[in-house]
């Protein structure tokens, strides 16, 4: 057997095993498969929450006997289940009897019409775990409920019938619904933890073989209704970025502070500034960078550390420290979230903070829930990084930093990792309310967030497969978070949006490194089991963009020229390609005009040399899935020639209701005589619905070169040019600056 050699580690492989067996029409009635420490239930092909309603609840062990929630075995063979508060005590109503179980006590009371009540003792007691009521596995299922339970290591069958819990049965259970299990005792994840000692000695030679892959003024009370939105990849799920506004107020964040303009009608000025501080006994500071607004929450992101970190401003009191030595960088770093209310007049007052320990690797946004997804190092560079259990810091909770407990974490057996993946998720709205966080010991690099759920996609490597993409899954209904269940593709994935959600099914575009590019796209069912694929697509090609909408999919390939695949996914086992057009260059960025136009954001290409030009923007007719046409484009500059909006979708701005784009660019020129001359400044396009592009207007920055924030918004009829601290306004119909 092929060894896996694994480089970032998030969820488990799955094994190919045939479930018929175990359906409920073979096994002779109805069914569950449960896993003691998992959240997850198999019925069937259909693998789910244990409890919807508490996603963190587990089977466990207990005196050395087994617990299950009473309510969620019970109802699933159509008991009726209540819980009296004051009492503290379940009950179970099951075939004309009502089953009573009260809490820290090792027996239940059975009542029934025209009987005696009976108790009954069994030998451990009913407990109260995550807000559930957890009971003796045979005592619920076998005297309650009248099923026969099967049971081997670790593995639960609950049924109507016997079922054969042979090595393959459990080894395909284990694999499904066994993939991440909780932690159940500091104990336990000092084991785990242990035993990665000797595996990262293994993996680092395993690795060796992995291929490369301004002044106040008169305040406007008037809000606009009408301004631009971060362009976000799906409707509904907000993503963080440096500038927004919510019609009246500009918010900007900008690395040793968070400025609150009032746009005052294209006359903006300073209304409230949050910033950096340094912890003069510590040394610790607050760095921001990105941020969400909504509804008078603005929500900070950052990342707090100390001076020992590799790259570091030197602040005030720190400015006669020897500087000769480069200092060690194994501290402690903390993603940072603040959480400010912002009254009518754009004052900011801090409501509540949460601290995690780590990096952030993305961020995302739903109604009033802020979701936080953090890498962990336990160890980096041969060091040790900190204790073994992450520190949290949630002032709903207090001031003080604190471990985060040992119930909040899980693990995936068969995959050892040196890295915590932890997910926070946090109500902007109430101050007083704690953050809910779990965390992994694992790690991921990319995350896509639909309106039901968040993957987290981790690449891997196999010397059999080549590079393969390992996916989480995480149910999220506000702040409960649950685990789902894990996936594997082969090949590797460019950026989100490489991965989909659609009617439940995820879609993945990716690329794999055998002898030359190997591309494919791959639907997965919800329980991310592949249902059909389209392989071998542009052969010896990279992909360099990806966009799906709906039933239809787009990816742009290139090596010498642009291909522009259309893909018909209406049916998620046989998925195809419908159509393809070749142009001169490439797309790196795709979004949608209207249904049937698409416009591509890239690089031109010299069809003889090869040789990159100038940023090219393309307008592609797809309303006939089998001939998508380039009805039009725009190259803009020469070779040289840079846009952040090649690379970071947020950088784009879109105002389509005025068939307007705009983004900050640096535009080469070379002139005959071969000298060369840069625009730096904002581009202004025209985007018509009929496919006719063309500059509208190019604004210079005036010098300021260097800038970290560049973005273009607008706000009712103005354009606001933002480089860090510097706003310029502009009329939006005839582009005059507004001084």
């Amino acid at each position: 057997m092929k060894k896996f050699l694994v480089v970032s580690l998030i969820a488990s492989l799955l094994c190919c095993f045939d479930f018929s067996a175990f359906a409920s029409d073979d096994a002779g009635g109805d069914y569950i498969a449960l896993h003691i420490g998992s959240p997850l239930v198999l019925s069937g092909e259909s693998m789910k929450a244990l409890d919807s309603d508490n996603p963190n609840v587990v089977p466990v062990i207990h005196k050395d006997r087994t617990l299950v929630p009473l309510r969620a075995v019970s109802e699933h063979f159509g008991a009726s289940v209540a819980y009296n508060a004051m009492d503290r005590e379940a009950s179970i109503a099951f075939g004309g009897r009502t089953f009573f179980f009260p809490i820290d006590e090792s027996y239940y009371r059975i009542e029934e019409a025209g009987q005696a009540q009976r108790i009954v003792p069994f030998d451990t007691e009913a407990l109260i775990m995550q807000n559930r009521t957890l009971v003796p596995l045979r005592v619920i299922c076998e005297d309650v409920l009248g099923k026969t339970v099967g049971y081997s290591d670790g593995v639960i069958t609950v049924g109507d019938t016997e079922t054969d819990l042979d090595d393959a049965m459990v080894e395909g259970i284990k694999n499904r619904i066994g993939q991440a299990l909780k932690v159940s005792s500091r104990d336990e994840l000092n084991r785990i933890v242990e035993a990665m000692s000797e595996y990262r000695e293994m993996k680092a030679m395993d690795e060796m073989l992995a291929p490369d892959g301004m002044g106040e003024a008169e305040s406007s009370e008037n809000a606009s209704d009408d301004f631009s939105a971060t362009n976000e990849q799906v409707e509904g799920v907000n993503e963080a970025d440096v500038v927004k506004t919510d019609g009246r107020f500009i918010y900007v964040a900008a690395g040793e502070s968070v400025k609150i303009y009032d746009s005052n009608n294209g006359r903006p000025f300073l209304a409230d500034e949050i910033k950096m501080t340094v912890d003069s006994e510590t040394g610790e500071y607050v760095q921001f960078s990105e941020m969400y607004i909504d509804q008078g929450r603005l929500v900070v992101l950052g990342t707090r550390s100390g001076f020992e970190n590799w790259i570091r401003p030197i602040p005030e009191p720190m400015e006669e420290m020897e500087t000769s030595i480069m200092p060690w960088g194994g501290d402690r770093s903390y993603v940072w979230c603040g959480i400010y209310e912002v009254d009518a007049k754009g004052k900011t007052n801090l409501v509540k903070e949460l601290e995690i320990e780590g990096s952030m690797l993305s961020s995302r946004k739903k109604d009033e829930t802020v979701y936080l997804v953090v890498n962990k190092h336990l160890y980096r560079y041969g060091i040790d990084t900190g204790g073994i259990l992450p520190l949290i810091r949630d002032t709903a909770l207090g001031n003080g930093y604190s471990e985060l407990s040992i119930d909040s974490i899980m693990y995936y057996p068969k995959r050892v990792s040196s890295n915590y993946l932890i997910l926070a998720a946090i109500d902007i709205e109430d101050g007083n309310e704690p953050a809910v966080i779990e965390a992994f010991l694992g790690s991921g690099n990319l995350v896509y967030m639909s309106n039901n759920a968040l993957y987290v996609a981790g690449r891997d490597y196999s010397s059999f497969w080549g590079a393969v993409t390992n996916i989480a899954k995480f149910t999220i209904d506000g702040t409960k978070i649950g685990f789902a269940g894990g996936g594997m593709v082969e090949g590797s994935i460019l950026n989100q949006f490489s991965m989909d959600e659609y009617e439940g099914k995820l879609r993945l575009a990716t690329s794999n490194w055998q002898g030359e590019n190997v591309n494919a796209i791959h639907v997965l069912d919800e329980n991310l089991n592949e249902t059909g694929s389209v392989e071998n697509l542009a052969r010896g090609e990279r992909i360099y963009s990806v966009r799906f909408m709906g039933d239809r999919g787009y990816v742009v390939t290139f090596r010498q020229i642009d291909h522009l695949f259309v893909l018909d996914l209406s049916n998620p086992e046989a998925p195809k390609v419908t159509g393809e057009l070749k142009v001169p260059g490439f797309s790196n960025y795709l979004h949608p005009v209207s249904e049937d136009m698409l416009l591509g954001i890239g690089q031109s290409i010299d069809e003889k040399t090869g040789m990159q030009e100038g940023i090219k923007l393309s307008i592609f007719d797809v309303s006939d899935d089998g001939k998508p046409v380039e009805t039009n484009n725009l190259v803009l500059g020469g070779s040289g020639s840079y846009a952040e909006v090649l690379s970071n979708h947020k950088a784009l701005m879109l105002n389509l209701n005025e068939d307007m784009i705009g983004f900050d660019a640096v535009l080469a020129n070379v002139t005959g005589d071969y000298s060369k001359s840069n625009f730096y400044g904002a581009a202004i396009i025209e985007v018509t619905k009929d496919g006719s592009i063309s500059i509208l207007k190019l604004i210079s920055n005036e010098g300021i070169h260097a800038s970290r924030v560049k973005r273009i918004i607008y706000i009712g009829d103005f354009l606001y040019y933002i480089l860090d601290n510097r706003i310029r306004a502009f009329n939006m119909d005839s582009f005059d600056e507004i001084e």
